[in-house]
Protein backbone atom coordinates (compact mmCIF):
# COMPACT_ATOMS: atom_id res chain seq x y z
CA UNK A 1 0.00 0.00 0.00
CA UNK A 2 1.57 3.67 -0.86
CA UNK A 3 1.64 5.65 1.84
CA UNK A 4 0.13 8.78 1.96
CA UNK A 5 2.21 12.36 2.06
CA UNK A 6 0.95 12.64 5.61
CA UNK A 7 1.56 9.22 6.94
CA UNK A 8 5.39 10.36 5.44
CA UNK A 9 5.57 13.64 7.06
CA UNK A 10 4.23 11.49 10.56
CA UNK A 11 7.57 8.68 9.73
CA UNK A 12 9.69 11.51 9.52
CA UNK A 13 8.94 13.54 12.49
CA UNK A 14 9.10 10.41 14.36
CA UNK A 15 12.38 9.63 13.12
CA UNK A 16 13.77 13.37 13.48
CA UNK A 17 12.80 13.27 17.22
CA UNK A 18 13.80 9.89 18.10
CA UNK A 19 17.34 10.78 16.51
CA UNK A 20 16.37 14.44 19.00
CA UNK A 21 16.06 12.11 21.94
CA UNK A 22 18.94 10.28 21.36
CA UNK A 23 21.53 13.39 20.61
CA UNK A 24 19.98 15.19 23.78
CA UNK A 25 20.69 12.04 26.12
CA UNK A 26 24.05 11.59 24.65
CA UNK A 27 25.43 15.34 24.51
CA UNK A 28 23.12 17.23 26.69
CA UNK A 29 21.35 20.16 24.80
CA UNK A 30 23.85 22.70 24.99
CA UNK A 31 26.27 19.88 23.20
CA UNK A 32 23.07 18.86 20.66
CA UNK A 33 23.61 20.30 17.28
CA UNK A 34 20.52 20.75 14.01
CA UNK A 35 23.08 19.54 11.65
CA UNK A 36 23.85 16.49 14.53
CA UNK A 37 20.38 15.46 14.45
CA UNK A 38 20.20 15.25 11.07
CA UNK A 39 22.94 13.27 10.56
CA UNK A 40 21.57 10.52 13.32
CA UNK A 41 18.05 10.43 11.54
CA UNK A 42 19.44 10.27 8.07
CA UNK A 43 17.50 13.70 7.00
CA UNK A 44 18.72 17.22 5.86
CA UNK A 45 19.24 20.35 8.21
CA UNK A 46 16.06 21.74 6.71
CA UNK A 47 13.99 18.50 7.46
CA UNK A 48 15.27 18.74 11.25
CA UNK A 49 13.93 22.91 11.53
CA UNK A 50 10.80 21.96 9.79
CA UNK A 51 9.93 19.54 12.52
CA UNK A 52 11.05 22.75 14.95
CA UNK A 53 14.18 24.12 16.62
CA UNK A 54 16.37 22.63 19.34
CA UNK A 55 14.07 24.53 21.76
CA UNK A 56 11.22 23.35 19.98
CA UNK A 57 12.40 19.28 19.61
CA UNK A 58 13.48 19.47 23.43
CA UNK A 59 10.07 20.20 24.15
CA UNK A 60 8.89 17.68 22.01
CA UNK A 61 11.00 14.97 22.92
CA UNK A 62 9.88 15.32 26.53
CA UNK A 63 6.35 15.68 25.71
CA UNK A 64 6.41 12.29 23.94
CA UNK A 65 8.29 10.98 27.11
CA UNK A 66 5.81 12.02 29.43
CA UNK A 67 3.25 11.02 27.53
CA UNK A 68 4.93 7.13 27.22
CA UNK A 69 4.85 7.02 31.01
CA UNK A 70 1.20 8.28 30.86
CA UNK A 71 0.04 5.80 28.57
CA UNK A 72 2.29 2.80 30.14
CA UNK A 73 0.38 3.50 33.03
CA UNK A 74 -2.73 3.72 32.06
CA UNK A 75 -2.56 0.46 30.31
CA UNK A 76 -2.33 -1.17 34.11
CA UNK A 77 -5.85 -0.70 34.24
CA UNK A 78 -8.36 2.25 35.87
CA UNK A 79 -7.35 5.09 38.19
CA UNK A 80 -7.80 2.67 41.33
CA UNK A 81 -5.94 -0.35 39.94
CA UNK A 82 -3.03 2.18 39.04
CA UNK A 83 -3.07 4.20 42.07
CA UNK A 84 -2.52 1.04 44.10
CA UNK A 85 0.04 -0.60 42.77
CA UNK A 86 3.90 0.19 43.92
CA UNK A 87 5.47 3.20 42.90
CA UNK A 88 9.64 3.00 41.97
CA UNK A 89 10.83 6.95 41.77
CA UNK A 90 14.39 7.20 41.17
CA UNK A 91 15.03 4.39 43.36
CA UNK A 92 12.67 5.06 46.52
CA UNK A 93 9.58 3.06 45.84
CA UNK A 94 5.94 4.31 47.28
CA UNK A 95 2.76 1.73 47.87
CA UNK A 96 -0.21 3.83 48.30
CA UNK A 97 -2.63 0.85 49.37
CA UNK A 98 -6.67 0.90 49.30
CA UNK A 99 -6.44 2.47 52.66
CA UNK A 100 -4.27 5.07 52.14
CA UNK A 101 -5.13 8.91 51.78
CA UNK A 102 -6.23 10.79 48.96
CA UNK A 103 -2.50 12.55 49.09
CA UNK A 104 -1.25 9.01 49.23
CA UNK A 105 -2.60 8.01 46.07
CA UNK A 106 -2.33 10.93 44.18
CA UNK A 107 1.84 10.96 45.03
CA UNK A 108 1.40 7.53 43.71
CA UNK A 109 -0.11 8.59 40.67
CA UNK A 110 2.39 11.63 39.96
CA UNK A 111 5.47 9.05 40.54
CA UNK A 112 5.75 8.34 37.27
CA UNK A 113 5.42 11.37 35.78
CA UNK A 114 8.22 12.58 38.32
CA UNK A 115 10.47 9.80 37.79
CA UNK A 116 10.90 11.15 33.74
CA UNK A 117 12.23 14.50 35.07
CA UNK A 118 14.28 12.65 37.62
CA UNK A 119 16.11 10.59 35.23
CA UNK A 120 16.64 13.56 33.12
CA UNK A 121 17.50 15.99 35.34
CA UNK A 122 19.80 17.89 33.45
CA UNK A 123 17.02 17.91 30.21
CA UNK A 124 14.36 18.69 32.31
CA UNK A 125 16.18 22.02 33.80
CA UNK A 126 16.03 23.31 30.25
CA UNK A 127 12.86 21.83 29.35
CA UNK A 128 11.79 24.08 32.47
CA UNK A 129 13.09 26.76 31.32
CA UNK A 130 12.25 26.98 27.96
CA UNK A 131 8.34 26.85 28.85
CA UNK A 132 8.59 29.17 31.83
CA UNK A 133 10.44 31.73 29.06
CA UNK A 134 7.16 31.23 27.13
CA UNK A 135 6.73 30.81 23.38
CA UNK A 136 6.94 27.32 23.20
CA UNK A 137 3.93 24.88 23.79
CA UNK A 138 3.70 21.89 25.38
CA UNK A 139 0.99 19.11 25.84
CA UNK A 140 2.02 19.60 29.58
CA UNK A 141 -0.49 22.61 29.71
CA UNK A 142 -3.19 21.09 27.17
CA UNK A 143 -3.74 17.27 26.48
CA UNK A 144 -1.83 15.82 29.07
CA UNK A 145 -3.04 18.43 31.47
CA UNK A 146 -6.60 18.19 30.72
CA UNK A 147 -5.93 13.88 31.33
CA UNK A 148 -3.73 14.08 34.61
CA UNK A 149 -6.58 16.32 35.80
CA UNK A 150 -9.10 14.22 35.05
CA UNK A 151 -7.39 11.22 37.14
CA UNK A 152 -6.57 13.64 40.26
CA UNK A 153 -10.19 14.46 39.99
CA UNK A 154 -10.92 10.49 39.97
CA UNK A 155 -9.02 9.75 42.99
CA UNK A 156 -10.52 12.84 45.37
CA UNK A 157 -14.25 11.62 44.65
CA UNK A 158 -13.72 8.34 44.44
CA UNK A 159 -14.26 7.41 47.88
CA UNK A 160 -17.13 11.02 48.01
CA UNK A 161 -14.38 12.44 51.10
CA UNK A 162 -14.29 15.49 47.99
CA UNK A 163 -17.89 16.87 47.15
CA UNK A 164 -18.22 16.84 43.10
CA UNK A 165 -19.31 20.09 42.80
CA UNK A 166 -15.85 21.10 44.56
CA UNK A 167 -13.79 18.70 42.32
CA UNK A 168 -12.65 19.96 39.39
CA UNK A 169 -11.47 23.11 41.40
CA UNK A 170 -9.31 21.32 43.43
CA UNK A 171 -8.06 18.90 40.51
CA UNK A 172 -6.82 22.16 38.99
CA UNK A 173 -5.16 23.11 42.01
CA UNK A 174 -3.53 19.62 42.26
CA UNK A 175 -2.38 19.34 38.94
CA UNK A 176 -0.50 22.97 39.06
CA UNK A 177 0.78 22.52 42.77
CA UNK A 178 2.53 19.01 40.80
CA UNK A 179 3.54 20.77 37.79
CA UNK A 180 4.92 23.99 40.23
CA UNK A 181 6.87 21.43 42.73
CA UNK A 182 8.38 19.38 39.60
CA UNK A 183 9.61 22.82 37.73
CA UNK A 184 10.78 23.76 41.34
CA UNK A 185 13.13 19.91 41.77
CA UNK A 186 14.45 20.60 38.06
CA UNK A 187 15.72 23.96 39.03
CA UNK A 188 17.69 22.34 42.08
CA UNK A 189 21.08 20.33 41.02
CA UNK A 190 21.10 17.84 43.75
CA UNK A 191 16.90 17.15 44.34
CA UNK A 192 16.42 14.34 46.34
CA UNK A 193 13.31 12.37 45.10
CA UNK A 194 12.23 11.32 48.63
CA UNK A 195 12.17 14.62 49.37
CA UNK A 196 10.39 15.83 45.98
CA UNK A 197 7.85 13.31 47.27
CA UNK A 198 7.24 14.20 50.02
CA UNK A 199 6.77 17.98 49.25
CA UNK A 200 3.91 16.40 46.67
CA UNK A 201 2.57 14.78 49.82
CA UNK A 202 2.28 17.94 51.66
CA UNK A 203 1.06 20.44 48.74
CA UNK A 204 -1.72 17.39 48.05
CA UNK A 205 -2.37 17.17 51.09
CA UNK A 206 -3.05 20.98 52.01
CA UNK A 207 -5.52 20.74 48.76
CA UNK A 208 -7.47 18.00 49.15
CA UNK A 209 -7.89 17.21 53.14
CA UNK A 210 -8.91 13.82 53.00
CA UNK A 211 -7.27 11.58 55.93
CA UNK A 212 -9.09 7.89 54.99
Amino acid sequence: MTSTRAEIKTHTQTRVLDAAEQIFQEEGFAGASIRGIAKSAGVSTGTVISVGDKKTLLVRVFDRLIEAEHNRDAAGGNVESVTTRPRRLSGVEYRSPGTGTCSDRLVALAAPFVAVFMRNDDLARVYASILVSGGHSSSLFSELAARLTEEFRSVITERGCTPRSEAAQKAGALYFAYVGLLFTASARRASDPADLAADLHRAFAAICTCTE
